[in-house]
């Protein structure tokens, strides 16, 4: 049974590079992404990265482009779409069902935090069909406190003009992606605060950035 897990984690990983690498061929020529701030996030141990969430683009977007190998947490019924389910598998995403309490999915992100590796969250819980950042969810702020291990957060420009809610088909479109100073939790904290921290934290960012319609919910501007 050991020889197997291992197997697994030796083809999950080999599929998570081929997927870096060639999801890294086609969004450079689409989005021309940027990113910034690379340098915050910790070379070792573990890391919750936590982000805004406008488009299905996201997780390639940062997966691909950011220097450490990511394990998204993912809503059970995106999670479960024929479109991404093999492939989610192959990444080693974390399902979860909204508004239910689950012990699986918590006890796996922190075992995965304890062996070292990044968390992918989205504290919105969804993707935003408003064009502004949503309330966070406290399962952020529960990982935070829980695990003891800090926050990264991050900011993603473009994915919200690029492609959507509502929309089929991606349009080119300059993607940034931002990343924030590391900030650290203590288990006696309330998660729910927590999450409202690091919903701030990624809103401040956006605001630095000139981006106070990603906060606000104001017109979507023309693209770069």
């Amino acid at each position: 049974m050991k020889i197997i897990g291992r197997l697994k984690n030796v083809i999950k990983s080999v599929s998570y590079r081929l997927s870096k690498f060639t999801f890294g061929i086609i969004l450079r020529v689409y989005f021309r992404p940027r990113v910034n701030g690379v340098e915050q996030i910790p070379e070792q141990g573990g890391v919750i990265l936590a982000a805004n969430h406008f488009s299905f683009v996201d997780p390639l977007l940062l997966g691909t482009f950011l220097p450490r190998r990511v394990w998204f947490v993912m809503a059970e019924d995106m999670y479960r779409k024929p479109v991404f389910y093999q492939f989610s598998k192959l990444m080693d995403v974390v399902p979860v069902t909204q508004g239910v309490g689950q012990t699986g999915p918590i006890r796996r992100c922190l075992k995965l935090l304890k062996e070292g590796k990044t968390i992918g969250i989205f504290p919105e819980g969804q993707r935003s069909r408003t064009g502004a950042l949503l309330p966070a969810q406290k399962g952020v702020g529960f990982l935070a406190c829980r695990g003891g291990m800090p926050v990264v957060p991050a900011a993603l420009i473009g994915t919200r003009e690029a492609f959507p809610v509502g929309k089929l088909i991606p349009r080119p479109f300059q993607v940034q992606i931002f990343v924030g100073r590391p900030i650290q939790f203590n288990r006696s904290d309330d998660p729910e605060e927590v999450a409202a921290r690091v919903r701030q934290a990624i809103a401040d960012i956006l605001l630095q950035h000139g981006r106070e319609d990603y906060v606000n919910g104001q017109s979507v501007e023309e693209g770069v």
